[in-house]
């Protein structure tokens, strides 16, 4: 996974209230996985809309629906949420 090395620089990143959160393990984790998630969706929108010609509404409920779901799960497994 993605590890922060200590520094000087990082040290008084921490002594900063509001730069403090960023440095937390679980700050990158979730800003990944979302990223991730973020393409994910728009992937399987365009796939099951254009391709499978799934009705968008129909499409767009399961695809966010799944998605969310998965975010959920994945978060449990790294032990963020």
């Amino acid at each position: 996974m993605f590890m922060i090395f200590p520094s000087k620089w990082s040290d008084k990143a921490k002594a900063v209230p509001v730069l403090k959160h960023f440095w937390d393990k679980s700050f990158f984790h979730y800003t990944w996985i979302s990223a991730i998630y973020s393409a994910l969706n728009i992937f399987l929108l365009w796939l099951f809309i254009d391709i499978f010609k799934i009705s968008t509404v129909l499409s767009s409920t399961m695809v966010i629906g799944g998605t969310f779901i998965l975010r959920y799960l994945l978060f449990r497994w790294i032990k963020i949420v």
